[in-house]
């Protein structure tokens, strides 16, 4: 059911765009329209909008301190039960490390004490379901779906690899192999090494800029004893929130939580911030050369908010109208006007602790400066906060609209419900989400802009064959710091981010 709706909402989006595109075309008299196709001359209003009641949630707190949240929905065929672990996000790797919390939720389905990663896998294929774990900035987390009936078989597989994983060496090596693999493409692609970058230079020495899966050299410094002393020292019931979803009653919930996971051992677990990254002060440019590239991968941007920001809601519709969405006005300017690039938006990207504000797109070699000068310029101009009515009708429209579509299946009310806890919401987030973003005003979006948008503080990060715009960059942005690392000799742990001589 899952599948199917995301392929629904995908093939209604294309539509969408398709439709809005061939409008574009036949206005500038560049494009024909398809037979049968009528269109409008502007897009229809939206409609009064429909009442929206996210689901309540009964909670119970085992006597090992696991959170236990339900949603019941008899009219969903399945059950989706969804475990976080706080303490285990990727801003908990060594410094000398990263990489191991990604790799030790890779790794738990890959093998238990009493099941190999074929049993495991076997064993979830023949009821249909599927298991998932993997580590974020701020967590771990793991993901199980499956029909009613085969509940106790899927928390069985569940708890076994989130309480007895095995960190088999013979698996590891395979894991390991793949992912080495895979960096060595991924180091020699414009695409990855701007976005690694990027997230470096904003974040500083932060562990929220490191590559969470790790560089070609720590990957290799991976092994068993080192996964399974992060899975001991941060794996615990306490730090943990553990979600229902779908056709199942509370009482059914906290039973089978408290048989699959009432055992799970209580350990001492360190929780404290991560260091703060420090705000960056002018404009900093950042040129990673690969002279055989045909396009410059950009990335522009600044520190941003946390997730538990109280200008959140806000800053999500004024950054919807600058760059969230097709329509908006970066896309709008970079792609639909210049015709510079296939694609550019804007995000702002918010953690537990810290977050980011990005610009993403991607241009030719020749028309490098011309694009990066216009994203630079479209910030400043959105920092005045100018905006009209419409922009922010239909940013608020969308964005409230969507909303429901979003928290439909079981695995997105079970998201929604563990958010609310994990980044430390008002309780009542989900229920009111909506009419938030409908009472988001031109005056708010104009101080989220001013504050939050300003230009003359920036990291752009640049990748690709430097000599074809490093003159005309420079000219074009005179006053700016600039640093210049061969793709080759990239090293994002580094503090100059260069492998050391």
């Amino acid at each position: 059911m899952k599948r199917a709706f995301k392929r629904s909402a995908q093939l209604a989006a294309v539509f969408t765009l398709a439709l809005s595109a061939a409008a574009q075309e036949q206005k500038s008299g560049t494009g024909a329209v398809p037979p049968g196709v009528k269109l409008v001359p502007q897009m229809p209003a939206a409609g009064a909008p429909r009442p929206f009641n996210f689901p309540n949630a009964a909670t119970k707190t085992l006597a090992n301190g696991l959170r236990v949240f339900v949603v019941t929905d008899h009219g969903e065929p399945a059950v989706a039960a969804r475990l976080v672990i706080l303490s285990a996000g990727s801003i908990k790797d060594p410094s000398d490390l990263p990489g191991v919390a990604e790799m030790t939720a890779n790794m738990l389905t890959q093998g238990t004490e009493k099941r190999s990663a074929r049993d495991i896998a076997e064993a979830i294929d023949f009821i249909g379901g599927s298991l998932e774990a993997s580590a974020g900035k701020d967590s771990t987390g793991v993901t199980l779906n499956v029909v009613k009936k085969d509940l106790a078989t899927g928390l069985d597989l569940m708890s076994d690899v989130v309480l007895h994983p095995a960190f088999r060496a013979e698996e590891l090596a395979r894991q390991r192999q793949q992912l080495l693999s895979g960096l060595t493409l991924q180091y020699s692609d414009p695409e990855y090494l701007a976005s690694v970058v990027f997230s470096r230079v904003v974040y500083g020495s932060s562990p929220y800029g490191w590559p969470a899966e790790g560089t070609p050299e720590t990957v290799k410094k991976l092994d068993p004893a080192a996964l399974q002393k992060f899975h001991d020292t941060n794996y615990a019931p306490f730090q943990s929130l553990l979600a229902f979803a779908g056709d199942i009653t509370p009482e059914e919930a906290f039973a089978a939580a408290e048989r699959y996971f009432g055992a799970w051992p209580t350990v001492k677990v360190t929780v404290a911030p991560p260091p703060q990254p420090a705000p960056l002060q002018g404009v900093h440019i950042w040129l990673v050369d690969k002279p055989d590239a045909v396009q410059t991968q950009i990335r522009i941007g600044k520190l941003g908010i946390r997730r538990s920001d109280p200008n959140y809601v806000p800053l999500v519709v004024t950054n919807r109208i600058f760059g969230g969405g097709y329509n908006s006005r970066l896309n709008a300017e970079v792609r639909v006007k210049k015709g510079l690039t296939y694609d550019a938006s804007s995000s702002f990207n918010p953690h537990l602790y810290a977050g980011s504000f990005a610009v993403s797109t991607f241009t030719r070699t020749e028309t490098t400066v011309e694009a990066t000068k216009l994203v630079v310029d479209l910030i400043s101009q959105m920092s005045t906060g100018v905006v009209t009515q419409q922009e922010l009708d239909f940013a608020r429209d969308y964005l409230a609209g969507v909303y429901p579509i979003q928290s439909e299946t079981a695995e997105q009310v079970a998201d929604r419900v563990l958010n609310v806890v994990a980044f430390g919401l008002p309780m009542d987030y989900n229920y009111t989400y909506p009419e938030r973003i409908r009472g988001v005003t031109s005056e708010q979006v104009r101080e989220m802009a001013q504050k939050y948008l300003a230009a003359g503080d920036l990291d752009i990060v640049l990748a690709g064959n430097v000599a074809g715009f490093r003159d005309a960059l420079k000219k074009a942005f005179p006053d700016a710091k600039y640093e210049e690392i061969p793709f080759d000799q990239v090293d994002v742990l580094a503090p100059d981010l260069r492998h050391p001589k």
